[in-house]
């Protein structure tokens, strides 16, 4: 599966369903940033600036998260796309993380729902 199908197919589900989404999402972000602190081919400095810009990357997704959890859906699948692109080039390391975390995410989420 490609990003974009899992975007396509997110885009297409209830508020409810998209907040759901993104709270594993969430939760797996934090394991990515487990596995960045722990990856030992990544120097210190290219660890804090992984983890500084998921950190924003995260920032961004609660935001998101908040508005679907107030019944507003200002186009949060899309504005999570742009979201991930703009900080996974940030920082290259972090950009090899982000996919199978969304990869992991989506599949989790298909199997809960």
């Amino acid at each position: 599966m490609q990003l974009t199908d899992i975007f396509d197919e997110l885009s297409k589900k209830s508020i409810n369903k998209k907040l759901h989404f993104f709270e594993i999402l969430l939760f797996q972000i934090t394991l990515m940033n487990r596995a960045i602190w722990d990856d030992p081919n990544f120097s210190d400095k290219e660890k804090v600036d992984c983890l500084k810009w998921s950190n924003e990357l995260v920032h961004r997704i609660w935001n998101i998260s908040f508005e679907l959890k107030r019944n507003e859906d200002d186009k949060s699948v899309e504005r999570l796309w742009e979201n991930i692109k703009f900080y996974g080039e940030q920082a290259s390391n972090l950009k090899q993380h982000i996919q199978p975390t969304l990869l992991l995410a989506f599949s989790n989420f298909n199997a809960l729902s």
